[in-house]
C-alpha cells in the first residue's frame, strides 16, 4: 500500500477553545491539579487581545467549540455573559464544565436561552471522598440540573470510581438519562493522598471487561449512552485511529493523546496561550502565529518527553504516548498507570473483538492523501 504523507495541522484544525477563566474555585477536590496555573484567581476583565481572536476563530468555515474553564466557571460568571452576549449565541458552540454548586435557577434559565452545554463534574455515588461535596446527593440540585436541556456528566476515573455500571445506575436515579463524559483516567501530579489511587486491581479489570463484553452489542444496537460506550469510547476510538494510521502507511503519532494544538487551544484571558488547561505551561499570546505557537509547543511536549525515559518501555505508550508528558512520574503515578495499562489492555481487546466480525468503530482519522 502507498504510504500517505503526514498530515500538516493548521489553525483549521483547532475544534475547541478552552478560555481558562482563572484558578479561582469554591471546592477542594484532593485529585485536582489547578493550583499550579499561574492566573490571577478573580481577575474581572478579558485582556483587549482576546477579542479578536475569538472574533477571529469565530468566523472560520470550522465550527468551534468554547469551553469555559476554571477553577469553577461559575464564580467568573459575569465573564461568561460577556463573552456569550458580545461575541453571540452562533459565535460557537459553548461548553461550561462546572462542579455544580453555584448553580442556581436564573443560571439555568440564562444557560438554556442561550444553547448553552452543561457539565457537572461527579465520580459517583462515593464522589464526597474526592471532592468534599456531592451535588447528585442534594435533590434541589438534581432537579435544577434536569432542567438544563443540553447536560452531562463528566467523571474521572479514580479508586473510588471503577465501576461504570454502578456510576451509570446511581447518575440515572439522580438525574434521569443523561449522558456520562469519561475524562481521563487519574494521573497523580503532585503529592496526592495515597488513597486516590488504591485501585482494587482485580475488581477493576473485572469491570473493564464487562464493558469490553457488552461493547460491540451496544455498538450495533445504536445504543450511545451506555456505561461500556461512555467508558471505552475513548481508548476505542484511539485504537481505532492507530490501526488505521498503520493500514495507510502513516507514523506513529508521538504527541499526546489529547491533541495538544492540533484539536485544542488552551487560551487564558489575559491572552496567554497555554499547552495545557490544567499546567503551568505558557507557550505563547494570542497575537503570535498559529506556526510559532505550535512549533513552542512541541517542543515543550518533547523535552518533557525526554524526562520520562521509562515510559518508552511502556507496552502501551504507542496508544497513551506517555500519558500527560508534562506529568512527571512519581510512585503515585507509577500505580496511575497500572491502572491505564488495563483501560488500554480492554480497549484493544474491544476493538479486536469487532475487527474479528469485519466491524470497525471509526473510520475518520487525521490525514492527507497523496
Amino acid at each position: 500500500m502507498t504510504a500517505q504523507k503526514q498530515k500538516v495541522f493548521t489553525e483549521n484544525d483547532l475544534r475547541k477553545i478552552y478560555l481558562m477563566l482563572g484558578a479561582a474555585c469554591n471546592l477542594k477536590c484532593r485529585h485536582c491539579y489547578e493550583t499550579d496555573v499561574p492566573q490571577p484567581r478573580l481577575n474581572k476583565r478579558i485582556d483587549k487581545d482576546v477579542w479578536p481572536y475569538l472574533e477571529h476563530m469565530s468566523q472560520r468555515d470550522t465550527r468551534t467549540q468554547l469551553v469555559f474553564w476554571g477553577g469553577e466557571p461559575l464564580l467568573y460568571w459575569p465573564l461568561i455573559q460577556e463573552v456569550v452576549e458580545r461575541m453571540g449565541d452562533a459565535a460557537f458552540d459553548y461548553w461550561i464544565m462546572s462542579n455544580g454548586v453555584l448553580l442556581t435557577d436564573d443560571k439555568v434559565d440564562w444557560i438554556n436561552e442561550h444553547g448553552i452545554a452543561y457539565s457537572v463534574s461527579n465520580d459517583g455515588p462515593l464522589t464526597a471522598k474526592v471532592r468534599g461535596v456531592n451535588v447528585l446527593d442534594d435533590p434541589a440540585f438534581c432537579e435544577r440540573f434536569k432542567r438544563i436541556h443540553k447536560r452531562d456528566i463528566g467523571t474521572t476515573t479514580h479508586a473510588y470510581n471503577i465501576d461504570p455500571y454502578a456510576l451509570e445506575r446511581y447518575v440515572r436515579e439522580k438525574v434521569g438519562q443523561t449522558n456520562i463524559h469519561y475524562q481521563y483516567t487519574l494521573e497523580c501530579t503532585f503529592d496526592m493522598d495515597a488513597d486516590l489511587y488504591g485501585y482494587d486491581f482485580e475488581a477493576f479489570q473485572r469491570n473493564l471487561r464487562r464493558c469490553r463484553m457488552n461493547y460491540l452489542s451496544d455498538f450495533l444496537s445504536g445504543r450511545t449512552n451506555t456505561a461500556a460506550r461512555n467508558c471505552l469510547k475513548r481508548g476505542v476510538t484511539s485504537v481505532e485511529r492507530f490501526l488505521r494510521r498503520q493500514e495507510l502507511g502513516l507514523p506513529a503519532e508521538w504527541y499526546p493523546e489529547c491533541l495538544p494544538m492540533r484539536k485544542d487551544i488552551n487560551v487564558d484571558i489575559l491572552g496567554f496561550v497555554h499547552a495545557c488547561h490544567n499546567r503551568a505551561s505558557v507557550i505563547g499570546r494570542v497575537t503570535d502565529p498559529y506556526e510559532t505557537l505550535l512549533l513552542r509547543n512541541d517542543e515543550l511536549f518533547r523535552e518533557a518527553i525526554r524526562q520520562k525515559p521509562e515510559c518508552d518501555q511502556c507496552e502501551v505508550n504507542y496508544l497513551c504516548r506517555h500519558g500527560c508528558p508534562l506529568n512527571k512520574m512519581s510512585k503515585g503515578q507509577r500505580i496511575c498507570c497500572e491502572a491505564e495499562k488495563l483501560y488500554w489492555k480492554e480497549s484493544v481487546k474491544t476493538v479486536q473483538d469487532a475487527r474479528m466480525q469485519g466491524i470497525r468503530f471509526y473510520k475518520k482519522p487525521q490525514i492527507t492523501e497523496d
